[in-house]
Formats: structure tokens, sequence, C-alpha cells
């Protein structure tokens, strides 16, 4: 295959005696296919299907764009010859005596200065029944890629005498421009899986992270009251993980919820929110009444045992959703609660243990494979609950949702504090959830996760507060706030409202290459406006120049600072963020910064003959910049405070 990007030859390796690979590449399209068959005289039931191609390129100034297949595992650039990155969980790196190989799942970008087109995409076109993963292999020394491996993961395929079958095509292809490469590849998946991206991206509240698993019906209860009071320009108020008297047993709430969940989603329709419920739909804890009534439903070890997992949830059992009495149990369990209690928004949490290999579990659909079983799951969820609910996927593998789920969290959690390696924290939230922005607005709604801004109860200061700020605004996605709401002081909710709503539009890296975690970023609001935003990852201090960032002509506004961009470089404080309303030249006079929100949401502007008037229709102060024949002018406007600007 001497036509492939890069001059590649790629041959298979390790095949079983007897099944027969044909590889097809169409430069026109990019496309890899691989057709297996069975030429032997009994089954054959391979458990991978790898192709290799031999290297000796030089890796100099070159790197890996690393994704994982769900929001837990790690997503970073890796500049070769780098010191290895600190607090991610490693499952990205296979060390050896021969050097180090990198693995990517189901996409990856490889950036190599060596070659005239220096970016290469490989990624799985079809993501939902086999998994895909990219092999990148270095000498020790990380001076020379040796080798580049496609791997496709065929447990539970099984072929007859004779049979044969193609995987799903791969894209394979060159270019100058990483970004474009995957986002490309992005759009032609969600035209192949029909993927539902809502018309707006939906913000909230949610229980979690300031009550968590303790939460009570009055704690809900009092923040929707506080909503009500300020005003809270929200879509929808979602009751987390907490409420059910055991994980599985979702239609018995606890005593801590004693009016019951109808009565309580009731109450937040009237409030003018939509209710929303966290559910955990394909595990049972080993305790549950429903596991103990429908032992049959659940996945088990080819030695006919039930087959359990240890989850943050406790010790649990796996719906196997191939099987009749599973989806049975399921229709009912989202039948109840979108159309008895009225829960028309569904966060689906703990996804990823529907996706069992089936060598290790026994599948009532024979073929049957892990991603197969999760999609099916999310399929019978979609349709009982009907086009019209909104479906949140959590710790879920990403290509069996595409087209079943409105939106995805693409990181991990977040927490009040800023770093704990790979576990919950905004530094490794951020980190990974802003590789994934390429999604947004393509495959779903991103969900970075929620926002928390309080200055008591948390170990998070001020300037880590802005950062976690920064970057869900650069994220574009969904914006869900998760403190006790009727604690906070007015400037940390101002600083939160500023995000409602979001502007939908995901930020890109300035330095796609600038690894672990880009610190630049900008996104296009259309309209000569742009947000750039700055993240200070280290524990030093930053000095950001912020000229080198801007369009010649262009004028910053710093919201959290509430002023101009100031004459020499930009200050960041250690874990700080800082974000910026950026616009073009044009005619003047006009406005160039609003600390009020990030995309002026709430600011009436009308422009008549050389004058502009402006009107703060929110119910909080908001400094305001207006520039006119070269000077700028801020003044704050009150709630509901008129005033022209000559």
């Amino acid at each position: 295959m001497s036509t492939l990007p890069w001059d590649l030859w790629l041959v298979p390796e390790n095949l079983p005696a007897g099944l027969d690979s044909a590889f097809r590449y169409d430069p026109a399209a990019g496309t890899l296919s691989i057709t297996l068959a069975n030429s032997a005289s009994v089954p054959i039931a391979p458990r991978d299907v790898r192709l290799v191609a031999d290297c000796d390129t030089p890796a100099a100034d070159g790197w890996l764009w690393v994704h994982g297949r769900y929001r837990r595992m790690d997503a970073l650039v890796r500049n070769f010859g780098a010191p290895a990155p600190e607090g991610y969980d490693g499952r990205f790196a296979r060390p050896s005596d021969d050097g180090i190989t990198y693995i990517s799942r189901d996409q990856a970008v490889l950036w190599l200065p060596c070659h005239p087109a220096p970016a290469l995409l490989v990624a799985c076109l079809q993501p939902d029944r086999f998994f895909f993963d990219v092999e990148v292999t270095l000498d020790p020394g990380e001076t020379t890629v040796t080798r580049i491996a496609l791997v496709y993961d065929v447990d539970g395929l099984e072929l007859a005498p004779g049979e044969s079958v193609t995987l799903p095509p791969i894209a394979l292809r060159g270019g100058r421009d990483p970004l474009a490469l995957i986002e490309q590849y992005a759009d032609e998946v969600a035209a192949r899986m029909g993927a539902r991206v809502p018309g707006s991206v939906p913000t909230g509240w949610c229980s979690w992270y300031y009550f968590y698993n303790r939460v009570s019906e009055a704690d809900v209860l009092a923040n929707l009251e506080q909503m009500v009071r300020d005003g809270y320009p929200a879509d929808f108020v979602q009751v987390d993980d907490g409420y059910q008297s055991c994980t599985g047993d979702w239609l018995v709430p606890n005593e801590k919820f004693p009016s019951g969940m109808a009565a309580l989603a009731a109450r937040i329709r009237e409030a003018g929110y939509r209710p929303g419920l966290w559910l955990a739909p394909f595990v049972l804890h080993e305790d549950s009444v429903a596991l103990r009534e429908h032992p049959g439903m659940v996945l088990r070890t080819p030695a006919g045992e039930t087959a359990f997992v240890q989850t943050g949830l406790g010790r649990c059992a796996i719906l196997d959703c191939t099987n009749p009495e599973a989806e049975a149990w399921l229709r009912n369990v989202i039948r109840t609660v979108v159309q008895e209690w009225g829960y028309t928004y569904l966060k689906l949490d703990a996804c990823s243990y529907a996706a069992r290999p089936a060598s290790t579990v026994r599948y009532h659909r024979p073929g049957t494979t892990a991603l197969a079983n999760l999609r099916r799951g999310l399929e019978i969820i979609r349709d009982e609950a009907g086009d019209g609910v909104f479906l949140l996927g959590c710790t879920c593998h990403f290509g069996p949702a595409i087209g079943l789920v409105d939106a995805m969290r693409v990181g991990p959690d977040v927490k009040e504090t800023w770093a704990a390696g790979p576990n919950p924290s905004v530094r490794h939230a951020m980190r990974l959830t802003l590789q994934r922005n390429w999604m947004h607005g393509r495959w779903w709604v991103n969900d970075p996760d929620c926002l928390i801004v309080r200055d008591t109860d948390t170990e998070l200061g001020e300037a880590e507060t802005r950062f976690l700020a920064t970057a869900i605004a650069l994220s574009g996605g969904m914006v869900v706030a998760s403190d006790d709401l009727p604690k906070l002081p007015p400037a940390r909710r101002e600083l939160a409202l500023a995000l409602f709503p979001p502007s939908g539009v995901a930020a890109r890296p300035v330095e796609p290459g600038d690894g672990p975690a880009p610190r630049a970023w900008r996104a296009e609001l259309g309209d000569g406006r742009a947000l750039v935003g700055v993240l200070n990852w280290s524990d030093a201090p930053l000095w950001v120049p912020w000229t080198e960032l801007l369009k010649p002509g262009e004028v910053g506004f710093d919201i959290w600072n509430r002023r101009p961009l100031p004459m020499g470089d930009v200050y960041l404080r250690p874990h700080e963020g800082t974000l910026w309303q950026v616009y073009a030249p044009a005619r003047t006079p006009r406005l160039v910064g609003d600390s009020g929100h990030i995309t002026s949401a709430g600011l009436y502007q009308r422009p008549v003959s050389g004058r502009l008037q402006l009107r703060n229709d929110r119910p909080y102060p908001r400094t305001v910049a207006v520039l006119h024949r070269g000077y700028t002018r801020v003044v704050e406007l009150a709630p509901g405070e008129a005033r022209w600007f000559d």
C-alpha cells in the first residue's frame, strides 16, 4: 500500500491461521478498509487485528495528540523527548527495553515536522462496535519513530467457515493543520452516525459538588428558591446521586426525599426550570432489590456466576442490555422517571461499565461486543425517553453514544481542590476537557463538568476559581453551577453568572503542540468578536505577552479584572486563568468590554447616528468599556441603568 500518507507500508501481524485479510486505501477519501475472511473449515474468533508499519523517521520537535475513549482516560499532547508529564494516569504509555509505545484510543494525530505534510490523522470512522487503538513506538531516547500500528480489538467477533466481514473504515490522512484534520474527521463521523447537537447549550444547577450524596429534598428546594429570587438564567435543576434508596433501585427514593421525586419535579417545573435527574442505569448494587428480583438480567462470567465490578458506587452487577428481561426493566425505569415523575433531563452515569469484553462475560445475544452492549442500552433509553428528553452521557465511551445523547461529559470530575494527580480536581478535569473541544457542536454539546465559585467549604483560592471559570468558558459547553447558592457572596455569584448563558463556541488552542495541555486558547464568536483565554497550569507565576495573542488592531478587555488589557504584559498568579473579550477594528463608538457577561448577554446596545446607548438589563452592576476616537471610556452601569456614549 505505497499510496498511503507518509509512504507508510502497512502489513498484517499475527493473524490466526485461516484468517485472510484484504486492505484497500482510497486516496481521494483518505480511508482505509479492512476485510477479514475465514478460509478454514472451523470457526475463527480473532481477538485483535493489527496492521503495522516499520519506520525510521526523525521525531525531533514531534508530538502525538493522545486521546482516551471516555472522560477519565488521558487526553494530552505528548511532546517527544520532553520529561514525562506529571499527574496523568499513564495508561497511554507502554515502556519497554526497546523504547516506548504511546497509545491513543479511537483517534490520534501524529506531528512529525520532517514530512512535507507534518500532521497524520489516524481514526476510526464508526467507533460503535470495536475498540480501535493507534500505537506509536519510539526508540528509548525518543529521537526516532520506529513503528506505527493500527489495532482493532475484535473480541466478540466470530467468523464461520467461508464467512467474511469488513471492519469499520479508518481515516488515514496527512495535512498541515492538525486541528482541521480532526475537526473534518469529527464532522464525517457525525454525518455517518447521525449525531444529535442541540440548538442551544443548556445551563443549570446540580446538587453534587456541594451536597454530594448527602443531598436532601430540602437542599434542592432551598437552592431552587434562591434561583427564583435571583432570576437565575438557567435551564434545569438536576438532582444528583443521593436520592435513591440503593444503586439500581432508582424508583424508590430514600427518607431524605419525603415528598417523592414526582412532587419535587413538579416544584422545579412550577419555578420555571426543567427537572433533571441522575441515573447510573447499567449497574446494580449487590444489595439492591432490583438485582435480587431480576438476577437473570445481568451479565455472567463464562463459568455462569454473576459478573461483579468494583465501582465508585460499590460492588455492582452489570446489565446485559441484549437480554429481553433487562430491556423490560430498563424501559420501566425510564418510563417511570420521564412520564410519571416528569424528569426531562437525564444524566446517565457509570455507563462505561456496560462495555465488558466479550471474552470475560456471557451476552444473551451472540456476537455482542463490549461497545455494542453499551450502545444497545443507550438505544433503549433513547427510544423509551423519546426525542424530547435531554440525555447527558457521563463516564461513557464516546463512540457508541454518538447519535443517542445530546451532551457528553468529556473530562474527569472537578472538585473543590486544585490538583490531586489523576483524581478529581480542577487541573486534571480541565486539561482533559479542553483537549476534547473538537467534539463540541459536532457529536453533541460538551459538558466540562460543574462550575464551583464559592469562597467557603473549598480549597480553591480566587486564582484557581478564575482558572475554572475561564476553562469552562473556553470549552463553549454547558455551564452548571454546583454551589449552595444561598451561601454565595455577591461577587462570586456575579462571577458565575458571567458565564450564563455560555458562548456555545469551543476555543481552539493557539499552539496545538503546546503540551501536555496548551496555555493559550481562542474562540471566534463572529462579527469581529472573540474570546481569548490563558491558563497558568504551573505552580509559578506567569507573564503573558498579550499583544502576541491578538491580531493587528484588536483591542482586549480583561473580564475578571474588569478593565482593558494593560500597556505591558499580563501577570498571572500560579493556577490562575484570565479571560479576555477581543474586538476587531470597527466604527466607533463601540463596546469593547463588559464584565457582566462573556458575550454581553443582558446588555442592551443601541447605536444611533454616531452615538451608542447601553442599558444594563441584569440585576447586578457591570463594568463596560466603550472605545471612541482612540479613547477607551470605562464606566459602571447599575442594574437597569442606561447611558449614552457620544
